[in-house]
């Protein structure tokens, strides 16, 4: 069944009726009744009759009761959030150890916050929607996830410079997390640069002018190098000035490799 709006009247007259039609089969063919005639349209409209019976057909139907229960004026908000990327990455964070890695580093740090559901949050949001921390503190509203909702905006500034300090000891912990007995020297390392460009006339510690392989001269630029093992997980990554050559920039890196891992000899490819 459903409803239609049937026209009468004349040309310089029009009137349409709301009536109840049901469909049925006659042999090979479907037909059409009217059940009943409700009443000119426009009338109905006027003294709020259409709302009224569309009202009352809501209350057995469960999908039309949500957007009746929109129109309550005791419900001031109705928001969705998403939680499927946090159960995904979610576990995913868990099996690769992270949260007790992260409580080891920090328990000589005195944070007034849960530090480790913060470093989440902060890696989903660089994941899911990459942005600053302050668009990522509005980002995090959206998504349903534990210790989400205490997540204030200072937290994630201080997680970040924190997450800083501590970026050798974590990676170290990450690496000697995944080793086994018979496998506790870095036998292969891939080890790669690349260019990326920021738009702003002002060259910094960090963004300089270099040749650009983007063909984008103009704007200043960083370099950022990043070593994977032969599984192709990233093993360690470092951030150079956009003017350093490769050459120095593999020097610095295999340096900071040699510090952190057990690297012995290496031979560079073209």
């Amino acid at each position: 069944m459903f409803f239609r709006a049937k026209k009468s009247g004349n040309e310089k007259h029009p009137h349409h009726y709301l009536q109840i039609v049901e469909s049925y089969r006659n042999g090979k063919s479907v037909r059409q009744r009217v059940i009943a005639t409700l009443g000119r349209l426009d009338h109905l409209r006027a003294s709020g009759e259409i709302d009224g019976l569309a009202s009352s057909l809501a209350r057995f139907s469960e999908n039309l009761k949500v957007m009746s229960a929109v129109r309550d004026p005791d419900i001031k908000d109705c928001r969705t959030k998403v939680w499927g990327p946090s159960l995904v990455f979610g576990r995913l964070w868990e099996n690769q150890g992270l949260p007790g890695v992260i409580e080891r580093l920090s328990e000589d740090r005195r944070f007034q916050f849960d530090v480790e559901r913060v470093s989440f949050a902060l890696a989903l949001q660089r994941l899911c929607e990459p942005g600053s921390d302050l668009q990522g503190s509005d980002w995090l509203k959206t998504v349903e996830a534990d210790g989400f909702d205490e997540i204030e905006l200072q937290h994630m500034y201080r997680t970040v410079g924190w997450l800083c300090e501590v970026r050798s000891e974590l990676e170290r912990e990450l690496y000697f997390s995944d080793r086994d007995l018979f496998n506790q020297e870095l036998d292969l390392v891939f080890l790669d640069t690349t260019l990326t460009y920021v738009y702003r006339d002002e060259e910094t510690e960090i963004c300089k002018r270099g040749y650009s392989r983007d063909h984008r001269p103009d704007p200043p630029q960083l370099v950022l190098c990043v070593a994977v093992d032969r599984n192709g997980w990233p093993i360690a990554w470092e951030i150079l000035p956009g003017n350093t050559a490769d050459v120095k920039g593999f020097e610095h890196a295999v340096g900071k490799l040699r510090e952190r891992f057990n690297v012995g000899r290496v031979r560079a490819y073209p």
